[in-house]
């Protein structure tokens, strides 16, 4: 999905752009499921991890860089030769991501996660240009194209919180612990609101996430 999404956001139309993010999260749907599919299937083993980090690394890491550039990034002006400023602004969100996800491999927590999650991270830049195309969305959702002066500060906080050491909650461990009840209660209304909303589900969601687990992360520090 993620090697997809970027030979669509290399088209540069907003089509193709929201094409792309939405790669992103039905790479997060793949991601979320293959470590059952594998214990389920019995071929879970050692080179399985690897390999679920080399595709993160791609997912969300390598491709959101790109899909901003594309969608955003490439306006900003020129600083040397035929490099322009989106160049060095697009490279550090894949190098905190790969930072991160090598981090994890080694500081894993069962607890939940040492700076933000690379999906969520991914998600989020990604997203945010699918609202800019709303025939995905089954109500008249006007179209909604940020500013680049905001998409920056978004593009780069969101991947200094993931080198950061603000700890997120494992969601849906965290679901899974309340019972099967409320599990799939959740997992229910987020495939309601992806339905009806689409992408605007998907990146209001993944900012809540993001939003709150920075402000639960606060108060701890503080207390």
């Amino acid at each position: 999905m993620g090697f997809m999404a970027i030979i669509f956001a290399s088209k540069g139309d907003v089509k193709s752009l929201a094409i792309a993010g939405a790669l992103i999260f039905v790479g997060a749907f793949f991601d979320l499921t293959d470590g059952a599919v594998a214990r389920a299937l019995n071929v879970a083993s050692p080179i399985g991890v690897q390999l679920d980090s080399l595709a993160d690394a791609v997912t969300y890491g390598i491709a959101p860089g790109i899909i901003a550039y594309n969608a955003y990034l490439n306006s900003l002006p020129y600083i040397c030769c035929e490099i322009n400023l989106g160049m060095i602004i697009a490279l550090f969100f894949p190098v905190c991501a790969i930072y991160r996800l090598a981090r994890f491999n080694i500081t894993e927590s069962s607890n939940g996660f040492d700076g933000l999650p690379s999906p969520a991270a991914g998600i989020l830049v990604a997203s945010i240009p699918c609202l800019a195309f709303n025939d995905f969305a089954l109500f008249n959702i006007p179209a909604f194209s940020m500013p680049v002066k905001y998409y920056v500060p978004i593009y780069i906080g969101t991947a200094l919180l993931m080198v950061s050491k603000v700890d997120y909650r494992k969601l849906f461990t965290d679901l899974a612990r309340k019972g099967k009840p409320v599990f799939i209660s959740v997992v229910v209304l987020l495939m309601v609101l992806f339905a009806l909303f689409r992408m605007w589900a998907v990146f209001i969601f993944t900012s809540i996430y993001i939003f709150f687990g920075f402000i639960r992360y606060i108060i701890k520090f503080n207390k």
